[in-house]
């Protein structure tokens, strides 16, 4: 009765963080290394554009070279992430990860950018509605979990990310609320530690910066998406561990993997 009930509820949220945790720490350190190659070249490009399109007086001039700039980055992003998530599927099946060979990783991160890009709209819509959050979320994390599966195509990677949306809505959404409720923790603690870091040099060592002079200065547009770039960085790994761990869960009740 217990396994079957666990079976239809799937394992508890706060347990299958400490797993996630546990497999990231556990995993090669080449996946880790393939997602921060492919992420943080993407967030470094979107601080950089969100700095120029804001504060530039020539950012009209070249506009549309740094949108596809950035739109190159998340492109190779995409392929990275697709890359770190075979690699974690294989850790956790006890297998060895076989290179994917770049046209693969080309066309996994062509499809994942594809669907990909429906999230720019549909995200903010489900965020305004609430109720639809979880699922829309849990589908776009999931598209990046079962990157480079077997799936034949774009549809059947549609079909089995919406299956997996679907599978265990309780655990997805206190996963959720525990992963943003950390994820506010972690953002705060980079706000306090970066905005008392000049006035810490300035004590310590005595070296004056523009940030020490200026005060307030430093709390501005640039500095809270510096901010939530470095959150980003830290907790996004965990998230797609965590899905990558749902998908694979799911894919169990079938395979008896």
């Amino acid at each position: 009765m217990k396994g079957s009930q666990r079976r239809h509820s799937g394992k508890p949220a706060h347990d299958l963080i400490e797993e996630a945790v546990h497999l990231l720490r556990t995993a090669p350190a080449a996946a880790l290394a393939v997602y921060y190659l492919g992420t943080l070249p993407f967030v470094l490009g979107v601080l950089f554009f969100w700095a120029d399109m804001s504060e530039s007086p020539t950012a009209r001039r070249h506009v549309v070279e740094a949108a596809l700039g950035v739109t190159l980055l998340f492109l190779w992003m995409k392929g990275c992430h697709a890359i770190f998530a075979r690699k974690l599927r294989a850790h956790i099946a006890g297998e060895q990860s076989a290179p994917l060979g770049w046209r693969r990783t080309i066309n996994a991160a062509l499809l994942q950018v594809a669907l990909h890009a429906t999230g720019l709209f549909l995200l903010p819509l489900a965020t305004v509605s609430v109720v639809l959050l979880p699922w829309v979320y849990s589908f776009y994390q999931n598209l990046t979990a079962l990157a480079d599966t077997d799936a034949p195509g774009g549809r059947e990677l549609f079909r089995r990310a919406a299956r997996h949306a679907k599978l265990w809505p309780g655990q997805n959404i206190f996963a959720m609320i525990s992963i943003a409720a950390f994820g506010l923790v972690v953002f705060l603690n980079c706000c306090f530690a970066c905005g008392f870091l000049p006035q810490l040099l300035k004590s310590l060592f005595g070296l004056e910066t523009v940030f020490s002079r200026g005060g307030m200065a430093l709390l501005n547009t640039t500095f809270f998406a510096t901010m939530l770039g470095l959150t980003y960085l830290c907790l996004d790994p965990i998230l797609k561990t965590l899905y990558v761990l749902r998908c694979f869960y799911g894919e169990a009740i079938h395979s008896g993997a």
